[in-house]
């Protein structure tokens, strides 16, 4: 599939899911953005030991352990937040007209975002082809090169690595970014391990040999840096079930 097309789906995607909740209005797009937002923090926290403990009990899924616990802690939490909020928050919040319309179109939009970062990353740590829809790798950065995935990892990583550290251990993060807290993936090789881990196609980047389209292997760091977008931090664990970053 040409990466245009890949990119005007996931824009398309975008587009209908703000729709869908600006018709909520500011105060329920506003409540299912956090509900999404707080989600993903959660199904990134947890997919990975369920994943494990998935692929060490049945082994015919290990394959798919990582895609299937992630969105399965991600809708979970997802639907419990939503039922929660419906039954807790107000029906009906009063705002002025411009703060409505702008209020309601900022956090739509911001949703479908959080979103489509989340089922981006779902699909790139599942086994198919190591180029997404035959055209998404670890460099690539959908859409049209806003690196939607890797702006949702490096949250991920701020968040474990700042708002909720585990600073308990004695070894600090490889980055030296945050001190001694455990962060997601202290190598930031989280685009780059799924790639690799996935079973179709040859466009290897750490096995030490050359890729189907003349992509010549590269060091770990360096991998891990350029998976990050120059910065920007792309994380996480191990894919296939394995265990996240070393205590």
């Amino acid at each position: 599939m040409p990466p245009i097309v890949v990119d005007l789906v996931i824009a398309g995607l975008i587009l209908g899911m703000t729709y869908a909740l600006m018709s909520e209005g500011l105060w329920g797009s506003a409540l299912m953005f956090f509900n999404v937002l707080f989600a993903g923090i959660i199904a990134f926290n947890f997919y990975e030991p369920l994943a494990a403990l998935l692929a060490g009990n049945l082994g015919f899924l290990s394959g798919f352990a990582d895609t299937l616990c992630l969105m399965t802690v991600f809708i979970a939490a997802l639907v419990v937040f939503r039922l929660t909020t419906e039954t807790l928050a107000p029906a009906m919040v009063r705002f002025p007209a411009p703060v409505f319309q702008i209020g309601r179109i900022f956090f739509g939009l911001a949703g479908a975002v959080v979103t489509m970062a989340i089922l981006l990353l779902a699909f790139e740590a599942a086994p198919v082809h190591k180029k997404v829809f035959t055209a998404v790798d670890y460099k690539y950065e959908p859409p049209f090169h806003m690196g939607l995935d890797r702006e949702w990892l490096g949250f991920f990583q701020y968040t474990t690595g700042a708002i909720f550290a585990n600073r308990n251990q004695d070894k600090k993060d490889w980055m030296g970014e945050y001190g001694n807290a455990k962060v997601f993936d202290e190598k930031a090789e989280w685009l780059i391990l799924h790639q690799d881990a996935r079973p179709y196609g040859s466009e290897k980047v750490l096995a030490g040999e050359g890729g189907a389209e003349g992509e010549t292997a590269a060091e770990p760091n360096a991998a891990g840096a350029a998976a990050t977008g120059g910065g920007r931090g792309a994380a996480g664990g191990r894919p296939g079930g394995g265990a996240g970053p070393p205590p």
